[in-house]
């Protein structure tokens, strides 16, 4: 239809640079294509260069509002790569087994592990028997060189400084565990900026990060003397938590008690009261794992990407002056 070569037409369509024609020809070809609804076949593009023009992505589950946001970034730059997804979580069986080994038998191109549950071991022996092909998606682990992660520290500390100038001077962190390097880096952020502003810091850690740690953490925190005056949760779940056992103990936010949390949601909208919070870019996170599995995939050297985008607050009800 286009009356020119199918690998030109291939170059076309596919954005390559070596695809030499002029804006005339090009737009000929993506009009044919359009008018008898043409899409590439990955699968036969796979076979070519013996790619599975697929990628897996591991998540701990769906009840983190980040793990979402992951998800759909990945999910968008794939698309964008011509890339199909495989998704694991562990709501039943032991899905990481199951994709590693997708992994080792050619059925994906590339790993995404976004979990905390998996041991650092068992990832550096991955690594060790399938190199270029696994990228660590917000978390950071020895022995494995290509990771993406946010600025957790800094947003730890941004949580800080907005409390900080509503009047606060006793602030608790409810953290997860400090096996994470996640973790890690967000209650160093924490301490350090405390420090700096002269602020009575106080941490409580969990081991996990959902809901029923919010709660139990901020029961553990109000046994504080003297009682801190504004918490900071390590996770949107934890959150969710703290206003919970808050509520349960009869004390009021923003009033008694103020909340933030590290990571935003729409769902903070629609908590009572609404919750401030320390939006993270979730899904460039994503997408930049996108980018640093391709370009393993594509020969390119491993590497630790930290995502540039500056935490910022998010203000809404749930903090207030003292």
């Amino acid at each position: 239809m286009a009356n020119v070569d199918p690998s030109l037409v291939s170059r076309v369509l596919r954005d390559d640079p070596r695809g030499f024609a002029s804006a005339e020809t090009r737009e000929r070809i993506r009009a044919a294509a359009e008018e008898i609804g043409y899409r590439a076949n990955a699968a036969a593009r796979g076979l070519r260069n013996d790619r599975t023009m697929t990628l897996g992505l591991l998540l701990p589950g769906f009840t983190s509002p980040v793990y979402s946001a992951i998800a759909h970034g990945v999910e968008e730059r794939a698309n964008e790569h011509g890339y199909g997804l495989v998704l694991g979580t562990h709501a039943a069986g032991d899905p990481h087994e199951t994709i590693s080994s997708m992994l080792m038998h050619g059925s994906v191109d590339a790993l995404l592990v976004s979990s905390g549950r998996i041991e650092d071991e068992s990832l550096r022996q991955l690594v060790t028997r399938v190199p270029q092909s696994v990228v660590l998606v917000n978390r950071q682990v020895r022995g494995v060189a290509a990771s993406v992660v946010l600025r957790d520290a800094d947003a730890s500390a941004v949580a800080v400084r907005h409390l900080a100038q509503l009047g606060h001077r006793r602030i608790c962190a409810v953290m997860g565990p400090q096996t994470l390097d996640t973790m890690v880096r967000r209650r160093r952020g924490f301490v350090r900026e405390c420090a700096a502003l002269g602020v009575d810091a106080s941490v409580v850690e969990l081991p996990d990060r959902d809901r029923t740690a919010g709660f139990d953490g901020t029961m553990r925190a109000l046994e504080r003397r003297p009682t801190p005056t504004a918490i900071v949760a390590a996770t949107f779940p934890m959150a969710v938590g703290v206003l919970a056992a808050l509520h349960q103990r009869g004390i009021a936010v923003p009033r008694e008690m103020s909340v933030v949390s590290l990571h935003d949601d729409d769902l903070a909208n629609f908590l009572v009261p609404p919750m401030t919070a320390v939006w993270l870019p979730a899904e460039r996170l994503g997408a930049e794992a996108v980018d640093l599995a391709l370009t393993l995939v594509n020969g390119g050297r491993p590497r630790r990407v930290v995502v540039p985008d500056e935490p910022h607050v998010v203000r809404r009800e749930s903090t207030a002056q003292v």
